[in-house]
């Protein structure tokens, strides 16, 4: 439920419940933790009123929340030991188990509505040990977010589920070494790894469990808009809406998570990808959607910059999405105005 109140009783904790237009530019969006900096410009761009989520919403450190993060934590790791059985039984077996596939879904999807303890969680969780397993549940969180905010179906959140926790399947059969090789593939190694799609493909599509959207998802999540992606180099037209999603979620959570081998980066020079090249790779609806609805849930983390300064995300500007404002003690700085400064992680 939304309530509409006076800004000069707005509270530090309270959740936007309506986008902040000011001026036909958005100045705050929907879902977004206020804090003093926000409401203090608000104030001071003459906004009388806003509409905040009531009751237990307006209180990101309340007992119901602190539960919830608890309670995902469990799930997330129970299903990482679910995947990690579909897997090892796949490997022994050669059969997949599709009911296990669609009990973790349910728990995943559970969390459709509370966007800001799933990422503040996977933020927190990037253990590089775990990459195989983590990443297959978060690809799936991950698409879930993306087909909710795009307004899509329920019909079509559950197989995107689906589809991100099943989208890297194939890997089972190529080999280790590469798959887990520090230094650059060469083009041998490159073309074995490209073979995961069509393997992925081969191993579900004999199971009718699954719907043919999921199992084209887990063939096309590598197509990229332009043709230059693979198996099949194809154009936009002619990938399935779903596949778009994982292809986007799949690469924001492989671009900021650890591996063994490398560093994740952060969810900004993530930002600065899809907005650049990315427009060419991915759709844009789909990546404007993560972008523009995931972004303010990272207000109120903690920042390290490059110069071993620890800092908090006051607010992130809708329109500049780069360019977060960083209080550091009691300096507020402005990344659009200093581009000597870098964000090196960002953590809860």
């Amino acid at each position: 439920m939304k309530q509409k109140i006076l800004v000069f009783d707005c509270k530090p904790g309270m959740i936007l419940a309506e986008d902040i237009i000011y001026n036909g530019l958005k100045l705050a969006s929907r879902n977004t933790m206020l804090n003093p900096y926000i409401i203090d410009k608000l104030i001071s761009l003459g906004e009388y009123s806003v509409y905040i989520y009531i009751l237990e919403r307006n209180n990101d450190f309340s007992k119901s929340n602190i539960d919830k993060i608890k309670k995902f934590k469990e799930d997330y790791d129970i299903s990482i030991y679910g995947i990690k059985e579909i897997i090892g039984e796949l490997i022994l077996t050669n059969k997949m188990n599709a009911k296990s596939i669609f009990r973790i879904s349910k728990s995943i999807i559970k969390y459709l509505d509370d966007p800001s303890i799933i990422i503040k969680c996977l933020s927190a969780l990037k253990e590089a040990d775990e990459y195989t397993y983590t990443h297959c549940i978060n690809v799936a969180i991950y698409s879930m977010l993306i087909a909710k905010w795009m307004n899509l179906p329920s019909e079509v959140v559950k197989e995107v589920i689906e589809s991100g926790l099943l989208h890297d399947i194939g890997k089972l059969k190529i080999d280790n070494e590469i798959l887990n090789k520090p230094g650059k593939l060469t083009r041998e190694e490159f073309d074995e790894i490209k073979k995961h799609t069509i393997l992925g493909y081969d191993i579900i599509n004999d199971y009718n469990y699954f719907n043919r959207s999921v199992k084209d998802a887990i063939l096309m999540h590598h197509e990229r808009i332009d043709g230059s992606g693979y198996p099949f180099r194809r154009l936009g037209r002619d990938i399935t809406l779903n596949a778009k999603i994982v292809a986007a979620a799949d690469t924001f959570d492989a671009m900021t998570s650890n591996r063994v081998y490398k560093k994740g980066i952060t969810p900004f020079k993530t930002f600065e990808m899809f907005l650049t090249e990315g427009v060419k790779l991915y759709d844009t609806s789909v990546i404007f959607a993560l972008l523009e609805n995931i972004s303010p849930y990272y207000i109120g983390m903690k920042v390290r910059l490059q110069d071993g300064k620890i800092g908090e995300i006051m607010y992130i500007p809708p329109n500049d999405i780069l360019n977060p404002i960083i209080k550091v003690n009691n300096e507020l700085i402005d990344f659009s105005r200093r581009t000597d400064l870098d964000i090196e992680n960002i953590f809860v």
